[in-house]
């Protein structure tokens, strides 16, 4: 399903060695500047407060449509701009800083700014106090870039459809259900960045000590774990095709490339 917003590309190296990334729109008043938290930044904020805030700038109005539907919003017509506009002031200061520097959400109002000396106005952000605006435009920079730094990319999900957005719903609401009922018997639904340290800091290929993790960047992170599971995964085909007992001329050599891009 073709999503409702245009991708943007951002410098995957960049991401990977940590750079700063400023957005300076020359359509808005001020400069915005993302950073890139550590492994130990993370751990120390708490990462249950972390991905709470993180989950802010990250979601889409299909991660919210249950109780957007409730309060008689429609998500497929709702934009992702006007969702964060109703989750904006949740932001956690401790989070923020970490991603945002001395940038303070507080100081922001929902405000209307006029176009070309038009009647014609749109919604935005402004920051009275420092000069500081965010439109849509801004704002989808920020959402997108967050969701390339942590690999997050919720699904979007959107039609025009009476029946198929009811049945969405309904979908919604036996989820629901079932994570109680899940919860109830004392089952951890949650997904910890723990076992995916555990996991590889165990693995003899992982270079990184627990210790040394604290100072990587996230992006760096995450990378070091899809390659590790990409060079297991060619190290298997090449085992398979070295043993004889695969053909390997049906096997396309990207299956064994463990330095391809991921």
């Amino acid at each position: 399903m073709k999503g409702r917003y245009k991708k943007i590309d951002f410098d995957k190296l960049q991401l990977y060695f940590g750079e700063p990334f400023v957005i300076d729109n020359e359509d808005a008043e001020g400069s915005i500047t993302i950073y890139q938290p550590t492994i130990g930044n993370i751990m120390r904020i708490g990462e249950k407060k972390f991905y709470q805030t993180l989950n802010i700038f990250v979601s889409n109005t299909t991660s919210y449509r249950l109780l957007l539907w409730k309060v008689g919003i429609d998500w497929n017509t709702f934009s992702d701009f006007n969702l964060f506009l109703m989750l904006y002031k949740q932001i956690d200061p401790d989070v923020s800083k970490l991603l945002f520097g001395d940038l303070d959400w507080s100081k922001f109002d929902v405000s209307e700014k006029k176009l070309n000396d038009t009647s014609e106005a749109i919604t935005i952000l402004y920051n009275y106090e420092d000069g500081i605006e965010i439109n849509e435009e801004i704002y989808q920079c920020i959402h997108q870039y967050l969701q390339t730094m942590f690999g997050i990319f919720p699904d979007e999900k959107i039609t025009s459809d009476p029946i198929l957005k009811q049945w969405y719903i309904n979908k919604d609401e036996r989820q629901i259900s079932a994570n109680e009922f899940r919860e109830a018997r004392g089952e951890d639904l949650s997904v910890s960045m723990l076992s995916m340290i555990s996991s590889c800091v165990n693995h003899p290929g992982f270079k990184y000590k627990t210790k040394e993790l604290i100072d990587v960047g996230v992006c760096e992170f995450y990378d070091s774990v899809r390659r590790l599971q990409v060079y297991e995964s060619a190290t298997a085909v090449l085992k398979g095709m070295c043993s004889g007992f695969v053909d390997s001329k049906s096997i396309s050599p990207e299956s064994y490339n463990f330095m391809k891009n991921i």
